[in-house]
C-alpha cells in the first residue's frame, strides 16, 4: 500500500480528534493524537527513502492496523452503555500498554538513518 492511502485513510481518526471537544481530550483521545502524529512522522521520513520504505513496509501496515484498532474501541467506548466501558477501558489499556509503543519504536527505527 502506498503512504498516500494510508494518510487519506486516517484522516477519519485525525478528524476524530480534532472534532473533541477542546477540554475533554481524555487519555484515549491524547494517545490517538500522539500515535497519528508519530504515525505521520513516520510516513513523511520513509517517504524520503524508498529503500527503507520497503524494508519497513510490514511495520508501517502493522503500525496503521493498531491505530485503527484504538481508534475502534475508542468511539465503542464513548458509543457504549456505561455497563460495558469497563471492559473497553480494559481493552484500550491493553492495547495502550503493548501495541501504541510499536509506533514509538518504529518511529525510532526512522530517525536513526
Amino acid at each position: 500500500m502506498e503512504f498516500r492511502s494510508y494518510v487519506e485513510r486516517n484522516q477519519e481518526v485525525v478528524d476524530f480528534v480534532r472534532d473533541v471537544t477542546p477540554g475533554h481530550i481524555d487519555k484515549y483521545t491524547g494517545t490517538l493524537d500522539y500515535a497519528c502524529a508519530r504515525f505521520n512522522t513516520i510516513l513523511l521520513k520513509l517517504s524520503q527513502h524508498p529503500l527503507k520504505a520497503d524494508e519497513h513496509s510490514n511495520d508501517v501496515a502493522e503500525c496503521f492496523n493498531i491505530i485503527q484498532s484504538f481508534y475502534e474501541y475508542t468511539k465503542r467506548l464513548i458509543d457504549t452503555h456505561w455497563i460495558f466501558s469497563p471492559i473497553f477501558n480494559l481493552i484500550l489499556h491493553y492495547k495502550g500498554k503493548v501495541h501504541i509503543p510499536k509506533i514509538k519504536i518504529l518511529l525510532d527505527k526512522v530517525n536513526n538513518y
